[in-house]
């Protein structure tokens, strides 16, 4: 559990029981909700985070087998205007939570996930958009790096570009030719962990490697199912859809899927030192129109995998019977 929070709203939704916690009162760990989210760990936890990153995903989760709630009854912790479910995925104790934009939410939603409940590891899946001519819709995409691309750097016109980046004039039409908003190049980010006071900075960011590897080694028995690991991921709050800076992207940073949440879980994960993965489909193209039955099988094929890993890296275990007292 974290420490005290401020300033937020906490209720705990159960089969009609709603207690609320009015914005401007400090909550402690001797406050009825925070003991019953408590409660849930010590009788139900530890659990595994699902961080979802649209509602199409959550509702492919809900028309399938995999999420069930706890004892047949929806259980939903409402904190700071996020929903968290809380049941069994794959026959283990998960709560999944819904990302939220742009990459600040995305970040306070991690943390608010991990400081909540008793985390085990964290899976952040959905759509992504591929900037790459080796991953096609529908394929399903576990990057070992992600890479944020939207920390930029304004160099000085006829400036010397120091890092990857591109050159504004290069894309003016119909001819290329100086531009005065100059070039960019791409900056580095600092990287927390809990181990050091002291940033580190990157351009690429390691996912957890124990579990890239052992998703590799996953058979996922699906001749209409294709999976490609070592990919490199871009994320930023950037929702891209000029197929210029897709080609940027690719070619400069060598990106193969972007996203706008993946940069914030994974660093969130590592500063608080939590096994996690990303598992993306590529459900559309930036500068083509997206396939909206595509884009279905592509979710659909993202929650395959999910539910692969889970088999692999858990074990299942039988539900506990749990009460609000």
């Amino acid at each position: 559990m974290g420490g005290t929070i401020w300033g937020m709203k906490l209720a705990l939704v159960t089969v009609g029981l709603l207690v609320m916690v009015p914005e401007t009162m400090q909550l402690n760990v001797n406050h009825p909700v925070t003991s019953a989210a408590q409660r849930l760990n010590l009788q139900y936890g530890p659990f595994l985070g699902l961080i979802i990153s649209s509602p199409r995903d959550e509702n492919v989760l809900k028309n399938s087998s995999l999420f069930t709630p706890i004892n047949d009854v929806d259980r939903v912790l409402l904190y700071a205007g996020r929903s968290f479910h809380i049941g069994m995925f794959n026959g283990f104790p998960a709560i999944y939570v819904l990302a939220g934009e742009p990459l600040s939410n995305v970040g306070a939603t991690t943390q608010m996930l991990l400081d909540m409940f008793h985390i085990s590891g964290i899976i952040s899946y959905g759509g992504a958009a591929t900037v790459s001519t080796g991953v096609f819709i529908t394929n399903v995409v576990i990057p070992s790096q992600v890479t944020y691309t939207g920390s930029w750097e304004w160099a000085p016109q006829n400036g010397v570009r120091i890092a990857p980046g591109f050159n504004i004039g290069d894309y003016n039409l119909p001819e290329a030719g100086e531009n005065a908003l100059s070039s960019v190049h791409f900056a580095a980010v600092p990287l927390y962990k809990s181990s050091s006071s002291k940033a580190k900075m990157v351009y690429d960011i390691d996912v957890h490697s124990d579990w890239v590897n052992l998703a590799s080694q996953i058979n996922f028995g699906d001749d209409r199912l294709t999976v490609r690991f070592g990919n490199k991921l871009g994320s930023s709050d950037v929702y891209l859809k000029n197929r210029a800076y897709a080609s940027v992207l690719s070619k400069q940073l060598g990106v193969s899927t972007i996203d706008t949440e993946s940069a914030a879980v994974v660093t969130t994960a590592i500063a608080n030192e939590v096994p996690h993965i990303v598992i993306r489909g590529a459900s559309n193209r930036p500068g083509l129109r997206s396939d909206k039955r595509l884009s279905e099988v592509t979710a659909k094929n993202v929650l395959k995998v999910v539910a692969k890993f889970v088999e692999a890296a858990y074990t299942p275990v039988s539900p506990r019977k749990y009460s609000i007292v």
